[in-house]
C-alpha cells in the first residue's frame, strides 16, 4: 500500500521525512519486519517497541509508527506521529488488508465465564442453517476445515484483520469472536463493525490487569458503548451487571433472563446429567448440555441466531445436537465408573457453578474437586476459590495448574489460605489427578477444575504436554 494513501487514512499528528513509498507489510514486532515494512511501537505492559526501532529498520523497515518523538531520527526512514499505536496499529491493519470485517457478519460475545459455550452453539447453529462460519476464541481459529491455535482469547489486531480476510477469501459469511476484556482496552477490535454484541456476565476475574472489579466492568462495557444504532446488543438479564453494561447503548437492546421484562424468557427448567430442557418463550429446548450456567448460554446463543434471522427450526435443530465447547463440563467415566467432569473454570465464580452443577447431579455419591491456580495471574482469587472448593466439595485435592515462572509452593500455599482443613495437597497434576480417580467409586462425580480444553502445562517458560482427560482415562 502506497504511503500517501495510508497517511491520508491515517491522519497522524506529524510527518518526519515524508518517503512516499509502497508499504509492503506491517509488524508491531521488529524481528518480523522485511524491506518496505511499516513498523508501529507499541508500549506494552512488559515490552515498549520504541527501544526496538533500530532492530526494526535494521531488518528492512522504511516507516515507523510512534507515539514518542523523544527517538533519534534516520535519514530515509518516515515517522508518523500517532495519539495512541494501538489504535492505530488496528487502523492501520484493517486498511492494509482491505477492511476485511466490513464484509462479515460479526457477532462478539464477551462476558467472564460462558464466552466459549456460547460461541460454539452458535457456530454450530449457523452451520446446520448452512451458513459459511468462522469462529475466533480461547479453543483456537476455525473456518471450513481449518484449525489455527490461538495464544490468546482475541488476536491482536493486526492478526485479526490477516485472519478475517482469509476467511473471506474462503467465503465466510459470519464471524463469532470471544472478544476479552484485554483486547477491547488495548484496542485490538477497534474497526470491527459488530452486528451482534452479547453479555454472558461478569464476576471476579483479571484483576492483576484491572486492579478494581468496576475497572473491569468499564473495560467490557466499551464494546456496547460502541454499538451504531444499527447493532444489537443482547444481555443475560440475569446477572447484576447487564444494565450497566447497555446503559449507553446506542443499539437495540435485548434481554434474555428467567426474571420479567425480558425479550427472551427461560422458564420450565430440567436439569439432568444427559442434558437440559427448558422453554424460551414459546419454543422448547433440549440440549446435551447440563447445569444451569449452560441454560443461560444456550438461551444466548438462540437469542443471537434470532436476532440474526436464522429459522427456528434449525436454531432448535442445531442446539439440540451441539456438543458445546470441549473441556467445558466435558464428562468422561474414569475406571472406577465415577463420572469425570474436565471443565476450564478457573475464576471464583466458575469454579462455584461448576461444583455446584456437580452437586446437583450426584444422587448418593461424593463429590471430588482437583483444581489449581495459575501463576503470574490475579493472586486475590485463590484463597477465594480455596474456600469456595472446600465448601462445596466433600474431597478436595489442590494440585498445580500452570505455575508459569511462580514458585509452585507459593500458589498453593496462597489457595490454602481461604481453606482449614478438607485437603489434600499433591502438587503433581498428574498424580493429583491419579489419585482422585483411586479413591472414587461409581457413585462419585469428579470434577478436574482450571484447565479445560488446554493440552499444555507450563512450567516456567516451557510448555509441556498434558491434558486432563488422557490422565483421567490412563
Amino acid at each position: 500500500m502506497n504511503l500517501n494513501e495510508i497517511k491520508k487514512k491515517l491522519q497522524p499528528l506529524k510527518i518526519i521525512n515524508h518517503k512516499n513509498i509502497n508499504v509492503t507489510s506491517i509488524c508491531y514486532n521488529s524481528q518480523k519486519c522485511k524491506e518496505n515494512s511499516l513498523f508501529v511501537a507499541i508500549e506494552g505492559n512488559n515490552v515498549d517497541g520504541n527501544k526496538y526501532i533500530n532492530d526494526a529498520i535494521q531488518n528492512g523497515a522504511k516507516v515507523i509508527v510512534s507515539a514518542k518523538l523523544d527517538i533519534n531520527f534516520v535519514d530515509k526512514i518516515t515517522y508518523l506521529l500517532v495519539q495512541d499505536t494501538r489504535l492505530a496499529l488496528a487502523e492501520l491493519s484493517h486498511i492494509f488488508y482491505n477492511e476485511p470485517a466490513k464484509k462479515l457478519i460479526c457477532i462478539g460475545i464477551t462476558g467472564t465465564n460462558g464466552k466459549t459455550t456460547t460461541a460454539a452453539l452458535v457456530k454450530s447453529v449457523l452451520e446446520t442453517a448452512n451458513k459459511k462460519v468462522g469462529l475466533i476464541g480461547t479453543t483456537g481459529i476455525f473456518y471450513g476445515n481449518k484449525k489455527i491455535e490461538s495464544t490468546h482469547t482475541t488476536p491482536e489486531s493486526l492478526e485479526l484483520a490477516i485472519i478475517m480476510r482469509e476467511m473471506v477469501d474462503a467465503g465466510i459469511e459470519y464471524l463469532i469472536m470471544e472478544v476479552s476484556s484485554h483486547s477491547i482496552v488495548q484496542q485490538r477490535i477497534a474497526g470491527i463493525p459488530f452486528k451482534i454484541a452479547a453479555f454472558t456476565n461478569l464476576t471476579h476475574e483479571h484483576l492483576d490487569f484491572h486492579k478494581t472489579i468496576d475497572n473491569y466492568a468499564n473495560a467490557k462495557k466499551i464494546l456496547f458503548d460502541s454499538l451504531d444504532k444499527n447493532s444489537i446488543a443482547i444481555v443475560n438479564n440475569d446477572d447484576s451487571w447487564s444494565n450497566y453494561m447497555v446503559k449507553d447503548c446506542k443499539g437495540i437492546v435485548k434481554k434474555i433472563g428467567e426474571k420479567n421484562n425480558v425479550n427472551y424468557k427461560i422458564s420450565d427448567i430440567n436439569i439432568e446429567i444427559a442434558g437440559s430442557k427448558f422453554n424460551i418463550n414459546n419454543d422448547t429446548i433440549n440440549t446435551k448440555l447440563t447445569a444451569y450456567f449452560n441454560v443461560q448460554n444456550v438461551a444466548l446463543c438462540y437469542a443471537i441466531c434470532n436476532e440474526l434471522g436464522i429459522e427456528k427450526e434449525n436454531i432448535i435443530n442445531g442446539l439440540s445436537t451441539s456438543e458445546g465447547a470441549i473441556g467445558r463440563l466435558q464428562s468422561v467415566v474414569v475406571r472406577s465408573g465415577a463420572t469425570a467432569y474436565i471443565d476450564y473454570a478457573h475464576t471464583p465464580d466458575a469454579l462455584e457453578k461448576a461444583l455446584n452443577s456437580c452437586k446437583e447431579l450426584l444422587t448418593k455419591g461424593r463429590l471430588i474437586c482437583v483444581f489449581g491456580c495459575g501463576g503470574d495471574r490475579d493472586k486475590t482469587k485463590r484463597p477465594i476459590m480455596g474456600k469456595i472448593a472446600e465448601k462445596n466439595a466433600d474431597i478436595v485435592i489442590v494440585t498445580d495448574d500452570n505455575p508459569r515462572t511462580e514458585d509452585s509452593q507459593s500458589i498453593i500455599n496462597d489457595i490454602l489460605k481461604g481453606m482449614e482443613n478438607n485437603v489434600k495437597v499433591i502438587a503433581n497434576r498428574s498424580e493429583a489427578i491419579q489419585y482422585a480417580v483411586a479413591i472414587s467409586n461409581e457413585d462419585d462425580i469428579i470434577l478436574v477444575a482450571g484447565k479445560g480444553h488446554e493440552n499444555y502445562q507450563i512450567i516456567g517458560t516451557q510448555k509441556h504436554h498434558f491434558s486432563d482427560l488422557e490422565e483421567l482415562i490412563r
